[in-house]
Order: structure tokens, then sequence, then C-alpha cells
């Protein structure tokens, strides 16, 4: 039986569930006209003819496409089905009080729509292009292992082609063997920046083992965990800037400014600016302007003028516990975040459940989510709940809400007004990302999954070097790489390396031969004086090791454990989508290919990634790849597009 879910509709309304594939109709009454009963006789005989016809060999192909149908629909006829319509177009918006600026958003929304899913559910999401410009919409962390094939992913020039003005495409996603928080985005141009991104949940199974019996062995309190569990909020984190990505790059181009700063911090899109703090004028030795930003040679600097826009809130609704998802969207700024006068249970991360972690501070690196548990159990009040960001580059902060039940007199007109700590305690972030010394956090290479689960042997190793050069076409560019050579946006707008026929045919930073079953080893050296957020298409990766200020020696993990490195972990490493990679320092990246698809391992980062950092992956690839892929997907209405020179 299928089972419609909740519909997204264009102008943001929620359709009715439909069971069986019913729909709902008003009920006709009254005699039959005149003209309705001459046509019945009519589609009788159509009916007849029609059957006559199909039994001619000439009508295989339709008996085949109808047979296509009905095997298709039971395939899924014992797993629930939710259609999501989502149409991307711009806004002029004013998120943080700031200026008014376009605002790419999904259903006239920024975010986007959330998806909601049960674990084992089938997902169809039909994208259609309102926007000036091709997009595409990729959901993180799917790594289309089911009958729906990579085609699904969503990456322009990857594997599909993007959405053209006023095209549509539908997504299917099995969800079975995922759950949790993700966020999906544009991956044709850059609009994950301007605000084309949302958040997609998929609750966990019931039978899927949870870590709460680490944190309590009390009934009442397991009970009280799961239904925080079943009421989940989320916080999207995000980096927000007065003006598009296209007007950022076009300024670097021509001016050589640089892409590290920002205006604020949201949290699902709300929140203010907040000019530099007074007891911060410098950072690592570098003078800051009223932005928190570096001061570049021959710039003076930005101005800064604070807004008064209104922060997040989250409600607490007077549970004794509270699970909240925290994601990063931001493309720059990995931040620091804490509550005041509340400590946090790390439970999850997006690569499935960990070992619980006790912590007053979590590090959300670009693109990470985690799941965290808090105990509330202080005193009716608001509590801030503190994010900065951890940037060399910049210092940026932004604040939102936990809201405990409590009498509150109204303030009409008044900006909301962020609270101390209560009883003499300490905010555990300060404005500049530094940590209070009284306070603790952990690292995301503590996190080790919950239940074990050690890495399989390798038996393919890369060696992927991060690096920049000066653009030959570009004034004021600097080039990033992951795998010897810049792989730059442009190349989103040209055929999707999945409808490749010649798999031979490729060079660096394209990685092909990477067999189905194969368990690859990325060591990553990097030559770039920045931590660098590496996220991966498809499967989570094992981080096994990483070092800062270090060079890598070895061919291999294998030979660097003989040599004694003691930096690496074949135990219990932590899985997620994406990890840090530490300034002028190595790190070692470990995945199964288990999917057929053109993947990808790219920069979270905004400035590398847009000049060049990406190495698409060609995981799982044979000669019969192609023919899997639907002719329709193949033909999608495209431009051709050949680009005159290796410019961004």
């Amino acid at each position: 039986m299928i089972i419609a879910g909740i519909v997204h509709c264009a102008d943001g309304e929620i359709g009715s569930k439909q069971q069986d594939g019913a729909e709902l109709r008003p009920s006709v009454t009254g005699q039959i006209p005149r003209r309705a009963r001459w046509t019945i006789p009519g589609v009788l005989i159509i009916f007849l003819a029609l059957t006559w016809w199909l039994r001619s060999p000439n009508t295989y192909g339709l008996e085949s496409l109808l047979s296509k149908v009905s095997n298709h629909d039971e395939e899924i006829s014992d797993q629930v089905v939710r259609r999501y319509n989502l149409t991307v177009g711009a806004r002029w918006m004013n998120l943080d009080g700031g200026l008014w600026r376009g605002i790419f958003v999904c259903n006239g929304e920024s975010p986007c729509p959330t998806l909601s899913a049960e674990e084992g559910d089938i997902v169809e999401l039909n994208v259609h292009n309102d926007l000036f410009a091709q997009v595409s919409i990729h959901w993180s962390g799917m790594n289309h292992r089911s009958r729906f094939g990579f085609h699904n992913d969503g990456t322009g020039g990857l594997n599909q082609y993007g959405l053209l003005q006023r095209g549509n495409f539908t997504h299917r996603y099995d969800t079975t063997g995922h759950w949790g928080l993700n966020w999906y985005a544009d991956h044709t141009g850059v609009g994950i920046m301007d605000g084309a991104h949302g958040l997609a949940y998929i609750s966990p199974s019931p039978s899927r083992p949870r870590p709460y019996s680490q944190i309590s062995s009390s009934p009442t309190e397991l009970a009280l965990m799961l239904e925080a569990e079943r009421n989940v909020q989320h916080l999207l984190v995000w980096n927000y800037y007065r003006r598009d990505a296209g007007w950022r790059i076009l300024e670097m181009r021509s001016e050589g400014t640089n892409l590290n700063c920002y205006d604020s911090i949201l949290v699902n899109s709300k929140g203010r600016r907040h000019c530099r703090h007074s007891d911060y004028t410098h950072l690592d030795g570098n003078r800051l302007d009223e932005s928190g930003c570096v001061i570049e040679a021959g710039n003076e600097g930005i101005q800064c003028t604070p807004s008064k826009a209104d922060y997040e809130i989250i409600e607490t609704h007077g549970k004794p516990w509270i699970m909240l998802n925290v994601l990063n969207i931001g493309f720059e700024h990995a931040v620091h975040f804490s509550i005041d006068d509340h400590q946090m249970w790390i439970v999850a991360n997006d690569g499935g459940f960990v070992n619980p972690q006790l912590v007053d501070v979590l590090y959300l690196t670009n693109g990470a989510r985690y799941t965290v548990l808090v105990k509330l159990d202080r005193e009716g009040a608001d509590y801030a709940m503190r994010l900065a960001s951890t940037s060399t580059h910049q210092n940026l902060h932004g604040y939102a809400i936990l809201r405990y039940p409590a009498l509150r007199y109204p303030q009409h007109g008044a900006p909301m007004i962020i609270q101390n700590p209560k009883n003499g305690s300490v905010a555990c972030v300060n404005p500049d990302g530094s940590i209070h010394a009284s306070c603790n956090t952990t690292s995301p290479s503590n996190l080790a999954p919950h239940p074990s689960l050690p890495p399989p042997p390798s038996n393919k190793t890369l060696h992927f070097r991060i690096g920049h050069q000066p653009s030959r076409y570009e004034e004021h560019v600097t080039e990033y790489y992951l795998n010897q050579k810049p792989y730059q946006l442009y190349h989103a707008q040209m055929s999707p390396l999945l409808f490749l026929d010649n798999l031979t045919a490729i060079e660096p930073p394209i990685v092909g031969d990477l067999p189905w079953g194969t368990t690859v080893d990325v060591i990553v050296h990097n030559s770039v004086n920045d931590t660098m957020p590496l996220y991966k298409h498809g499967d989570p990766m094992f981080l096994l090791g990483s070092k800062a200020s270090a060079t890598w020696e070895w061919d291999t993990v294998q030979e660097a454990i003989a040599a004694g490195i003691k930096e690496l972990d074949l135990e219990k490493p932590p899985l997620q989508l994406v990890h840090d990679v530490p300034p002028l320092g190595w790190a070692v990246l470990r995945w199964k290919v288990q999917v057929q698809g053109a993947t990808m391992l790219h920069s979270n980062k905004f400035k590398y990634y847009a000049m060049g950092m990406s190495a698409p992956l060609l995981e799982g690839m044979d000669a019969n790849a192609l023919s899997k892929i639907p002719r329709q997907v193949k033909n999608m209405p495209h431009v051709d597009f050949t680009p005159k020179n290796d410019g961004v």
C-alpha cells in the first residue's frame, strides 16, 4: 500500500494525505446529464478497442511500460511514500535586520521547508526551477544504494544536468538504512550560500540501538529521552552576508578581495548583526576592523552598524529533556556552540549514533551536524545560546534563545535582550570563539560510533595534496586544488561524469578505478595554513587520524603504523560525512565503495570550493553503469557548454 506523505506546495500550503492513491474529491449528486449518457457507451467502445490493441505484438512497448509501472509499484508497496514539491525562486529579504538583498528561497521560504520521513520510507522530491540560473538539489548523506540510482544525487555536472529555467526533476530516495538530520541545497552553482538550502529529517527506526543507557539507567529518564527524540528540534546555523555569492566572486576577480568575511551568524534564518566586541581588537596579531575582519594590506576595513532583528527562540514546553539537532550550513565559519547554565550530551553525528559525551561547548565544522540531549532543570527564564566563529580571519558571533515557560511582561517595540548567565556562572563561549577555562569540550575524533563499528581493512591508497596556484587567466585569483588540478565551478554546467561512456578517458582531478567493494584510504596532505573541512557525497568516511603542522612520510597506513605513528586509530575512529584536515598537516580518511555512481570529495569552505578544491570520484562504475541510467535523465534539456579556458 502506498501512502502519500505531506506535500509542500509551491505556494507554501500543505496538501492533504492520500491513501491507496485515492484523491479527495467532492461528491456529486443528482441525475446523469444527457451528454454523460452518450459518453458511457463511447468509453466502453474505446476500452474494448484498447484491449484488442494490447493483444497485438506491435504494442509490446506499451505492455512493457505498463508492466514496469506495475512492477515498480509492487516494489514499494510495503513502504510509505512521501511526496514533496519544491519551487526554487528568489525574493528580496532582510534576514539580519541590516540591508535588503536578493535571497534564494524554496516555496517562498528561507531556509527551505524541512523534509520529514521515517527510516524506511520512500521520498519523492519534485524540484521546479523558478530562478534565473540553473539549479539542482543535492541531499547530503544519501548513498543511493537502492533501486533508484545515483542520478538522483542532484549535483550538476557530476550525476545530472542542472535544471534550466522552468525545468523540473523528480528525485526518488529510499531511506532504508538512513536516519537523522541532514541538509539539502543547490549543487549546480553556489546557491547554498544565498539561501537555497534546507533540512531533511529522517526519524530513526524503533529497532535501531540507542546509546541513551550510557547517560542514565533509570527507566523513567530513558522514556523521557525517547520522548525528547520524538519531539526533536532543529537549529540551522548559517554565516550570512549582505551581498550574494556571485557578486562576491566578481569583486574578488576584479580587486582580489578575500571571501572570508561575513555580517552575521543566523539560526534558522533569524539573528542580527553584531559588530566586533570592544575587548577584541586583534586576531593572531592582526588588526581587526569594525566587523571583526582582519584588515588586509591596502584596505581600511568595513564599517559596521549593529541591527536589532529578532533571535530564534527554542521553547522547552516544560519538558525535562530536550533534543536538538545542530547543523552548520555555513560555507566558511566553523563555530563553537554553548547554552548558558546547561551542559549537552552529544549522542549522534551525521554518521549515526555515538558513545555519548558530556560537554559545555560543541564544535561544529562546516556542513557538520550533531545531535545533543540537554537536561532542562533550571529556573524559568531565557538562556543564551551562544555561537562564535573559530576562524583565523574574522571574529563573528551570534545568538539564539532557549526559553523556559515563565511569566514575562511584554515589551512592545523593544528589541530582544540576551541575558547574562544566572547565579554568577560564566558564558562558556567568548565573542572571539575561545572557550572559558572552566568549560570543557571534545574533539570530533573522540566520538566513536555506537554500536561499535571498526573500519574494514583497506586495499587501495590515494594521496591527495591541498595546494594553490595563481590563475593563468585571472589577475587577482588564487586557484586551489585537492588532487593535482583545480576543478572549477563551471564543470557543473557541463555533461555529467556519470554519463561517461569511456571510463579510461579521465585525468586528475577525477579519480576512477574504484571498483565496488574496494576499501579506500585517502591520505590528505595540507600545504595551506588553514583548517580544511572535506565533505564526501554518498557514504560517510572514517577519520583514522590527523595531525597539524606535520608531514606524512609513508605510502600506506600500514607502513605508518609499522613506523610507530600514534595518531592513527583503527579500532573506533569517528564516522562522519565531513572531517577537518588540520593546517599544514595531514589526515587519513577511509571508506568502502558500496555505490555505483559519480561522487565527490570537496572543501566545505566557499573560497576554496569556488576556486577549485574538488575531486570527483567514479565509484563502483563499470561497463554496464551507463545502461542503468534512465533515458529521460540522459536526455534532460540542457545547454552544451565548452569553456574557453580554465578560469573561474
